[in-house]
């Protein structure tokens, strides 16, 4: 019977454990993107329609990636434009023209 008890507990703790490390411990599922002001905001909208990590491929200047959201704004992303402008700033510092 008290071998019982130990394994029961054994089991628990070891599940518990197990399910935390899967559902909390996964870590970052972008961790090629920066973090940043904006970071968040960019993989919400982004992520709607492609890999946020594509823009991770690109290194544009302010204007070339206010240029490329905006695009993608015509193309149907939805955000405000305050979350657009956090975008652009977002996407210039963490992947800035070379």
């Amino acid at each position: 019977m008290r071998v019982n008890v130990v394994i029961a507990a054994l089991v628990v703790t070891f599940g518990l454990t197990l399910g935390s490390q899967t559902s909390f411990g996964r870590g970052d599922d972008h961790p090629s993107l920066p973090d940043g002001p904006g970071r968040d905001v960019m993989i919400r909208v982004c992520s709607k329609c492609h890999a946020p990590e594509l823009a991770a491929s690109q290194e544009l200047d302010k204007e070339g990636w206010k240029s490329l959201v905006d695009q993608m704004a015509s193309k149907g992303a939805e955000a405000t434009e305050p979350e657009f402008d956090q975008i652009v700033s977002y996407l210039s510092g963490a992947f800035p023209a070379k």
